[in-house]
């Protein structure tokens, strides 16, 4: 389960309007009006996970006609950048930020008035509606950007910027903390805001604290107190987090450090780099001990490993 991209700069100019036209009607069944006068541009990721389909799509601006659903499917925009409206008369102006729930039970249009960005969630109709307060009243209307949302936004674009195959076991799981996520942002229905709130949100929190973990593993502030004061929460909540998982802030930090580290080893790129200007690159500062903990975590010293590569 990997990502499908697609770009309109590497379609002929004449065939851009059928392409995007044909790889958005794969994630949303609907047709595209571009105006004449504007050049076509249309940039989309797109990922299957556990039966709901997600896509980022950057497009010039274009009018879509949507069929109604037939596939028992529920659609929720976001746009991140940019503005637009939904079912244009009468519908839901889109500001950037604002959760959109899609009218799909007849024909309706969307309007993206400048060149945008919108995340597209599709997810099955039973997996949502139940859990949702009042979902006759959010369809074709918005909901204000909250710390929900914005968890939903930034966890939805994790997924999709992320390379690597997603196993189906996984999925299921990113899935699930997805539809948690759209829960809370829109509005949950009795005990259902208790459930999301202890999975998806949860999990989209410490989802975020590993990614910036991975992102600034080799600042010399990075500590449980520096992220805390980014991620705006506080050590006991971050430490919670961790400890839900089975693992300390601690462990996860010094195990990431030491699989950086691995794979610095494993590529003939950083050969002729010493290894431990590569242990400090990464945030270890007692070398000494730094040798200790990788040997411990991978039964061999890190020049045993530089070595074992050559000799393979």
């Amino acid at each position: 389960m990997t990502v499908l991209r697609f770009s309109t700069n590497s379609v002929p100019e004449r065939q851009r309007r059928d392409a995007a036209e044909y790889v958005y009607g794969a994630h949303v069944r609907g047709q595209l009006d571009f105006p004449k006068e504007d050049p076509i541009r249309v940039d989309m990721s797109a990922r299957e996970l556990g039966g709901i389909h997600l896509a980022a799509i950057t497009t010039s601006p274009v009018r879509a006609y949507h069929a109604p659903d037939e596939n028992g499917m529920v659609y929720i925009g976001i746009a991140t950048r940019g503005t637009g409206s939904l079912d244009e008369s009468g519908g839901a102006e889109v500001q950037a930020g604002y959760v959109n729930v899609v009218r799909r039970d007849r024909p309706s249009t969307a309007l993206v008035a400048q060149e945008s960005t919108i995340l597209s969630l599709a997810i099955p109709h039973v997996q949502i509606v139940p859990r949702l307060a009042h979902f006759d009243t959010l369809i074709g209307r918005s909901a204000a950007p909250s710390t929900a949302s914005r968890l939903l936004e930034a966890y939805v674009s994790t997924l999709l910027t992320d390379e690597r195959t997603i196993s189906t076991a996984d999925a299921a799981t990113f899935a699930s903390h997805v539809i948690d996520l759209a829960c809370l942002a829109l509005g949950t229905g009795g005990d259902s805001a208790e459930i999301a709130t202890k999975g998806g949100l949860r999990a989209a929190r410490l989802k975020a604290i590993k990614a910036d973990i991975a992102a600034n593993i080799g600042n010399p502030d990075l500590s449980i107190d520096w992220l805390a004061r980014r991620q705006g929460i506080g050590e006991s909540y971050i430490r919670a987090l961790f400890y839900d998982t089975g693992t300390s802030f601690t462990d996860h930090l010094l195990n990431t450090r030491l699989d950086y580290v691995r794979r610095l080893l494993s590529d003939a790129r950083f050969d002729n780099r010493n290894i431990a200007s590569l242990a400090l690159e990464v945030g270890f500062g007692d070398i000494s001990w730094f040798n200790q903990v990788f040997r411990r975590r991978f039964g061999m010293t890190p020049s045993d490993m530089r070595r074992q590569r050559h000799l393979q």
